[in-house]
């Protein structure tokens, strides 16, 4: 197979039958070139329309928030409730 090193710009030949941990490097800049597999994750998520079409369900950080009152919150619950 031909690959080509990131870090030196320059192409190589690596004989795939009989390749071996010494040949995870360039031959040229010894760059490790092999990247680990990873596992995927299993996550759960919101499926929903297109979001470059529809972008309601995604929450923009660099727009503030409308906060909405609560009886639930902690500050509200002391002068809502009667506890004599």
């Amino acid at each position: 197979m031909a690959f080509m090193c990131k870090k030196c710009k320059k192409a190589f030949r690596k004989d795939m039958s009989t390749y071996e941990e010494s040949d995870e490097y360039c031959p040229h800049c010894d760059n490790h070139y092999v990247l680990e597999a990873k596992t995927p994750q299993a996550v759960v998520g919101v499926e929903g329309d297109d979001a470059r079409v529809d972008n309601r369900m995604l929450k923009d950080d660099r727009v503030q928030q409308i906060h909405t009152r609560s009886i639930f919150a902690e500050e509200d619950l002391s002068d809502r409730l009667d506890w004599s």
